[in-house]
C-alpha cells in the first residue's frame, strides 16, 4: 500500500490553492490543470464534460502526442462500446478495467488510442452521474501508480465542491452569438482538426488572418485555446 509523504501533501495543497483562485464559470482552467499535472506527472491532463452550457470551456495542459482528427473522432464514436473506461467512483486507471495486452488487440486501440499516442490513462470522475465531468491524465511511457490514485482521491471532495460552485457563477459576457460568420466558419474548421494554414487555403485568406479571427473569437468566448473555442461553440473538444 503506497504511503503519501510530505511532498505529496504539499503538491495537493498547491492544487487546492489553484482551485481556490478560480472565480468564474470555468471550474478547471489551465492553471489548475497545470497544478494537477505537477501532482500527477503526465504528458497531458484534460478536463472533459458531457453537458455544456454557453461559455463552458474544455481545456488541457501539456503536449499531446497526436492530434484529434475527423477520422479518429468518427472511430471513437463508432467504437465507443469498446472503450473500457466507464464512469466510476474514485481515481481509476485503464488497467483497472482491462489488461494492456488485451486492450492493444482491440480495434478501439488501433484506430483511436494508437493514433493519439496514448498508452496509459487515469480518470478521476468529478461528476460521474450527471455530466460525466472528469479529469483525464494521459501518459505514453508508464502506467499510473497507487500513489497517483491516492492523491487524487484525497482531492476529489474538494474538486467536486469547486465544480458545484462554478456552475452557480454567472457566465462571462459574450459568447457564440457574438461571433461573426467568418469567425464561426474558422472555428468549424478548427473543430475538424485543420491547421491555420489549411484553413487559410480553404477560405482564400492568409494564416495570419485566420489567427486574427481566432484571437477575436477567443476574446468573445472568454477562452484562450482552440479546444475551448470549439467546446464553447459546438459542445465538444477539438482534442479529446
Amino acid at each position: 500500500m503506497a504511503r503519501l509523504v510530505e511532498s505529496d501533501y504539499r503538491k495537493v495543497l498547491e492544487v487546492l490553492y489553484a482551485a481556490g483562485e478560480v472565480d468564474d464559470p470555468h471550474a478547471f482552467p489551465e492553471p489548475l490543470l497545470a497544478a494537477a499535472r505537477e501532482l500527477v506527472p503526465c504528458d497531458v491532463v484534460t478536463f472533459h464534460e458531457r453537458s455544456w452550457r454557453p461559455g463552458s470551456d474544455l481545456v488541457y495542459t501539456g503536449k499531446p502526442v497526436g492530434g484529434m482528427t475527423p477520422q479518429i473522432r468518427a472511430a471513437h464514436r463508432r467504437l465507443k462500446h469498446q472503450d473500457p473506461l466507464r464512469p466510476c467512483e474514485g481515481a481509476r486507471t485503464l488497467t483497472d478495467f482491462v489488461s494492456m495486452p488485451k486492450f492493444r488487440r482491440s480495434e478501439f486501440y488501433a484506430l483511436v488510442h494508437r493514433p493519439l499516442g496514448v498508452e496509459y490513462m487515469l480518470w478521476l470522475y468529478v461528476d460521474p452521474g450527471r455530466t460525466d465531468a472528469r479529469l483525464e491524465f494521459d501518459r505514453v511511457d508508464s502506467d499510473f501508480s497507487e500513489r497517483d490514485r491516492k492523491v487524487l482521491d484525497l482531492l476529489l471532495p474538494h474538486l467536486r465542491q469547486g465544480l458545484r460552485a462554478a456552475k452557480h457563477r454567472p457566465a462571462a459576457p459574450g459568447g457564440a452569438t457574438e461571433l461573426t460568420p467568418r469567425e464561426l466558419e474558422v472555428i468549424a474548421h478548427v473543430a475538424e482538426g485543420r491547421t491555420n494554414n489549411e484553413i487559410g487555403r480553404l477560405l482564400g485568406i492568409s494564416s495570419h488572418t485566420v489567427r486574427k479571427h481566432l484571437e477575436n473569437a477567443y476574446e468573445k468566448l472568454g477562452t484562450h485555446t482552440r479546444t475551448g473555442a470549439v467546446a464553447a461553440v459546438f459542445g465538444y473538444a477539438a482534442h479529446e
